[in-house]
Order: structure tokens, then C-alpha cells, then sequence
């Protein structure tokens, strides 16, 4: 009997921990498309002075957000954001062309993450 309410309480354990990574990931994806998207509004109206104060915003949120999710994710999905965002303010200091599609690989590698930790029947494997 000890063994069957040690297995369900292991159950229940993972079930909520993976119900937890997927909020808090979603929560902190959330923020930083919505600083991804900020900057993109900044770059259609030419305002490269909040472009770059948004750009540094989002690389300060993404410190933080790096250090809460290196417990749920791989390191390697973490070193292909952090590449994408650091390649966010040169492109707005240099009016590059790039930039709103490195902030479009940014919302989606994002949005990959998130749902590659949702507790589905398909992400078990």
C-alpha cells in the first residue's frame, strides 16, 4: 500500500511541476513578446531612442527570464534565444532591415518553448 501512495504522490509531483513550468513560461514569453513587440512599433515610427531603451528592457528581462527557465528548459533552447535577442540592438542602432525579422524569431522561438513544455500527450517523449 505504501508503494501505490508513493507512486500516486511521484504522479501528482510531476503533474504539478509541469503545470507550473508551463505558467511561469508563459507568463515570463508573455512579457518578453510584448517588449518584442514594442520595439517593432518603435521601428515603424522611426523612434530608434526608445527602440534601443526597449531593446535594453528586453535584454534585462531576458537575464532574469534565462535564469528562471534554465530550470525548466535545455540549454540549448536558451543559447538560441539569447543569440536572437543579442542580435536585436545592433540592428536598431545600424536602421538595418533585419531587425523586424530577428523580432519575429525572437516571438516564435518563444512561443516554440512554450509549447514544447505544455504537459501534452505528444511532449511526453
Amino acid at each position: 500500500m505504501n508503494r501505490v501512495i508513493t507512486a500516486f504522490s511521484l504522479i501528482a509531483a510531476i503533474i504539478a511541476y509541469s503545470t507550473l513550468a508551463a505558467f511561469v513560461i508563459h507568463e515570463e514569453s508573455s512579457e518578453l513578446m510584448a517588449i518584442a513587440d514594442e520595439i517593432s512599433v518603435y521601428n515603424r515610427n522611426d523612434d530608434t531612442a526608445n527602440a534601443e531603451a526597449a531593446a535594453e528592457k528586453l535584454r534585462e528581462k531576458w537575464i532574469t527570464f534565462e535564469k528562471k527557465m534554465s530550470v525548466f528548459l535545455s540549454d540549448e533552447k536558451l543559447n538560441e534565444l539569447s543569440k536572437a535577442i543579442a542580435k536585436i540592438p545592433p540592428y536598431i542602432t545600424a536602421a538595418n532591415d533585419e531587425l523586424n525579422a530577428e523580432l519575429e524569431n525572437v516571438r516564435r522561438q518563444l512561443w516554440l518553448v512554450y509549447r514544447s513544455e505544455l504537459p501534452m500527450w505528444y511532449n511526453i517523449l
